[in-house]
């Protein structure tokens, strides 16, 4: 028997999605006792995981709705595996963005959404494109950008192209109809396709941080390419690239956006609308959509945004603009600080706005000699409370 009055609330079978999406949603734990009762609600997931086949599962079970969740295209200044706060995420009611073997919600408002009538929307996404290529905003927004150790170790020329290579066991190359081709296939198609040019290989910011596998040997492919190892923020390292080669990465869009090619070698959720070389079809995808119309589609109607900051739900333009502030003050933390006037109570409350990506450390200096004494120099950072003079 179905209790209706608990129709309307959301549940999950994953205590971790539940803490994970607290700030974007309302979530209740979907226990025993709501499986005793047939209790109807929405059920959510996190994609094709457990969590995401379970809350499908059980919409059909109980008749009843499904909405699985991913992270959103600009996810966070740090990386997600080690818990950075999350900007943004992906509610889909129908599929999965990067599933392209069963229809999507990304998909089908890129089928079917009038973006002709809607030009505040397209000329709201002209503004973030423009955003994104100047502040070097992608998913992940701890790397460095290409400087002149880059420069030096990877001798980019003026025709270089760009094979991404992404991490074993990747949901969307079990799901982006890329079992066709190896990585090996992809990579020799780039030089085959691509004679005189250099070519270079991208491997994924979590390989490197070693927390996941990539899907190659990289060892093997070091005759033929130029390995790139170090973790580049994507946006500044495209600039030196003509065409990428991806089989589903999100890297492909961000090309796109820069005005390069971009050759598929699976469907992508922006393969199949004629913005891209594509070596795989997809008889769904019907329709020929513009840079702006795909990006309006996928960053914006079908992602919502929180600022983990202000504790406020965001928008697109908020979210490039915090991460951009934040990133940069992460950047100037790095290294040893030096706090001058900084009372016990200040200290305490203080000490978050003094965080970098790199493990730092902070003296709190009740003197000048106190800080020359800690290693105090004349290139050192200081930071000074109010207008407080030291001697």
């Amino acid at each position: 028997m179905y209790d209706e009055s608990e129709q309307l609330k959301n549940y999950s079978s994953s205590k971790k999605l539940i803490k994970n999406t607290k700030t974007f949603l309302t979530i209740d734990y979907y226990s025993f006792i709501h499986r005793l009762l047939f209790i109807r609600g929405t059920y959510y997931g996190w994609g094709r995981k457990q969590s995401g086949l379970k809350a499908v599962e059980l919409s059909i079970k109980n008749k009843s709705s499904f909405v699985l969740l991913e992270d959103g295209f600009i996810r966070s200044i740090g990386l997600g595996i080690h818990n950075a706060p999350s900007f943004s995420m992906v509610e889909d009611d129908v599929g999965i963005y990067y599933d392209a073997t069963v229809p999507s919600k990304l998909e089908n408002i890129l089928n079917t959404y009038d973006f002709t009538n809607d030009q505040k929307l397209i000329t709201k996404a002209k503004e973030a494109i423009l955003l994104i290529q100047k502040y070097h905003i992608s998913k992940y927004n701890s790397a460095i950008d290409v400087n002149e150790d880059c420069l030096r170790e990877y001798k980019f020329e003026t025709n270089n192209i760009l094979v991404i290579v992404q991490t074993a066991g990747d949901a969307s190359l079990s799901y982006g109809m890329s079992k066709g081709f190896s990585t090996d296939n992809m990579i020799d198609s780039a030089i085959k396709e691509n004679p005189h040019a250099k070519i270079y290989i991208k491997i994924h910011p979590d390989v490197l941080s070693g927390k996941k596998r990539s899907d190659i040997d990289i060892r093997r492919v070091q005759k033929k390419c130029t390995i790139i190892d170090k973790d580049i923020n994507p946006i500044s390292l495209l600039k030196y690239f003509s065409k990428v080669y991806t089989k589903t990465s999100g890297m492909g869009f961000e090309a796109l956006l820069l005005g390069k090619e971009c050759v598929c070698f699976g469907m992508p959720y922006y393969a199949g609308w004629e913005l891209t070389d594509d070596r795989v079809i997809n008889v769904r995808r019907k329709r020929k959509r513009s840079l702006e119309e795909v990006f309006a589609a996928a960053y914006m109607l079908y992602s919502r945004y929180y600022n983990p900051y202000t504790q406020q739900q965001s928008d697109i333009l908020d979210t490039i603009h915090t991460i951009y502030k934040y990133r940069n003050m992460y950047r100037q933390n790095e290294g040893t600080l030096y706090l001058f006037g900084f009372s016990g109570w200040k200290r305490r409350f203080t000490i978050p706005f003094f965080s970098s990506f790199k493990k730092n450390k902070i003296i709190f200096c009740s003197t000048l000699d106190h800080g020359l004494k800690k290693g105090l120099g004349d290139t050192s950072k200081l930071y000074i409370w109010g207008k407080k003079s030291f001697s």
